[in-house]
């Protein structure tokens, strides 16, 4: 046993004496006067420091006192009955005590103060908020790890076993849970690149569209837009591009115009009259592209294509906006003479051809097949 660890164990022993107990129990009535002014005149982190601490160091260390003295005096009358020394069992409920206070005081100082949201600089109170919640899920983890190494320690196993046990405790849970790792490190992925947040509408390849409501460690639950949750492990994100609809500054709207052959004449002026309502409308942003052209020769039309976008982004506005511009280009167009087209196939005659000949040997034969009828 290193000599560290027996010097402790000494130091506990003494605290299992009438003597040792006496001067405890002075320990914490004074630990429990500071910690009481801390909370009640303490400025900031004073009171911070106090709350988060008092009851685990308090209840671990009166626990670790008391009930140590108790073993340590049924361990002098039956030593055989006892398969654990007093000894041990208070260090562990020091070791625990600790843990529970250094959690508790991470938390408090670490997550729940403004230093941590200067540290990170997130904008988004949203992505704040996510990011937090891994910071402290990553502490609250490393704490207890640690914890559980210590109390190893203190019933008697090695340091260098319990490194050895960890380390090959990692190695193995890395090859038996690889699926889960991959989720578990693409979570931390997406809280520290953050393509999307909770409440954006995604569109994820394979995959329907919907809106985040959870990212959780091994997958993320989207809420489709028929209001069923899909849930998507991480990994997936890692390897599949993500379409982030609800951060995109514009809503475009494209649409080919089809008229007819006889407007055109009158296509280029309803393509400047067109390109001039999208320049002066107030919801079409003038800073992006916006094209009104003849671009194309169809089979039974020609068509004019319209190019632009919205400045709001909000599905619905944006619908409005474009019901509202076809409308003043369905107006321009009739205003202009012109009309629109639709599938359809003229027949023209062929010059010089002898119309009656043809429908007279028809009407022959439709004569002769009734007769065989």
């Amino acid at each position: 046993m290193p000599n560290t660890q027996q010097e402790l164990l000494n130091k506990i022993d003494f605290f299992q004496s009438q003597g040792g107990v006496l001067i405890g129990t002075v320990f914490l009535a004074v630990l429990w006067l500071i910690l009481v002014l801390l909370d009640k005149y303490g400025r900031r982190i004073g009171p911070l420091v106090a709350r988060s601490i008092r009851r685990p160091l308090l209840l671990g260390f009166s626990s670790a006192l008391y009930l140590g003295w108790l073993l340590h005096l049924l361990e002098l009358q039956a030593k055989a009955l006892l398969p654990i020394k007093s000894s041990s069992v208070s260090t562990a409920l020091v070791v625990i005590a600790l843990g529970w206070a250094t959690i508790n005081l991470g938390r408090a100082l670490l997550l729940q103060s403004n230093r941590i949201q200067l540290w990170l600089k997130v904008e988004d109170p949203r992505d704040e908020a996510m990011l937090t919640t891994l910071l402290d899920r990553v502490f609250t983890i490393g704490v207890i790890v640690l914890t559980i190494a210590a109390l190893m320690v203190t019933f008697g196993v090695s340091t260098a076993a319990v490194g050895a046990l960890l380390g090959g405790a990692g190695i193995g849970l890395g090859f038996g849970t690889q699926q889960i790792s991959q989720n578990f490190l693409a979570g931390f992925m997406l809280f520290f690149t953050r393509p999307f947040s909770e409440g954006d509408w995604i569109s994820v390849s394979s995959f329907d569209d919907g809106t985040v409501e959870k990212i959780g460690w091994y997958h993320t639950r989207i809420r489709t837009f028929d209001r069923r949750p899909l849930y998507i492990p991480n990994s997936i994100f890692a390897t599949t591009p993500i379409e982030n609809p609800g951060r995109m500054y514009n809503r475009r709207i494209k649409a080919s115009i089809s008229l007819r052959y006889e407007d055109l004449p009158r296509i280029e002026a309803i393509s400047k009259n067109v390109r001039s309502l999208l320049l002066n409308h107030p919801d079409i942003d003038q800073k992006q592209t916006i094209l009104v052209n003849f671009n194309e020769w169809d089979s039974s039309s020609i068509n004019m294509m319209v190019y632009c976008f919205t400045k709001t982004t909000v599905w619905k506005d944006w619908l409005d906006i474009q019901q509202e511009v076809f409308l003043q280009i369905a107006d321009i167009v009739q205003k202009a003479g012109g009309d629109f087209a639709f599938n359809c196939t003229t027949l023209y005659p062929a010059p010089n051809l002898n119309i009656d000949n043809p429908i007279s040997r028809l009407s022959e034969d439709l004569k002769s097949n009734t007769s065989l009828q």
